[in-house]
């Protein structure tokens, strides 16, 4: 999964090449509100949201510098889109293009080939929940490790033992707390 951090320097180096022209400006500045929503990816066909935004001469013949589609409907402008988009929370996939993008690792780093490689809402939860609980055996397993030592410990052990077994109680604790959260996402999400 990209991180939200690659996501929103993305968002802002382009936001840098484009910021001169204020229907952008205000299109990347929803973007950014919507980051986790954002997924760039190199081919946008079959999104439900798609914004495909070109900044620069890149050819002989210009690119058109945006163009975009909202369940199907071709959106006219960045204005347009900000308010058709703004009524979903559905995944916006975003295509850039810009002179020596393949050169851009900012860019390479979040980019995607295309629409079947984002998950949804649900499919992410999921797999945080699933890898909260290979945390939480692992967890589990030192505890459990540090208690069979212990038994067998004549002493010389104990404080550093107890140390250990205290530090994966404690990391239990909180990723059975984070586990319950993404529990309730997932409920949330189901009932939706």
């Amino acid at each position: 999964m990209i991180s939200r951090a690659k996501k929103l320097e993305a968002l802002q180096n382009f936001t840098m090449m484009v910021g001169g022209d204020p229907a952008f400006a205000y299109l990347m500045g929803f973007l950014t509100g919507q980051v986790d929503r954002v997924h760039f990816v190199q081919n946008p066909a079959g999104a439900d949201i798609a914004v495909r935004l070109s900044q620069g001469k890149l050819t002989v013949w210009p690119a058109e510098p945006f163009r975009a589609t909202v369940g199907g409907v071709i959106i006219p402008n960045p204005m347009a889109f900000v308010a058709a988009a703004s009524k979903s929370d559905r995944q916006i996939c975003v295509s850039l293009n810009f002179e020596r993008q393949d050169e851009a690792s900012w860019y390479q780093e979040v980019l995607l080939p295309d629409v079947s490689h984002i998950k949804g809402p649900s499919e992410a939860a999921e797999e945080e929940a699933k890898a909260l609980r290979a945390e939480m055996d692992r967890a589990l397993d030192i505890y459990s490790e540090c208690k069979r030592l212990l038994e067998k410990d004549e002493g010389g052990r104990k404080n550093e033992l107890d140390y250990y077994m205290r530090v994966a109680q404690e990391q239990m604790r909180q990723l059975s707390s984070k586990l319950e959260e993404v529990n309730a996402q997932l409920r949330r999400l189901a009932a939706q």
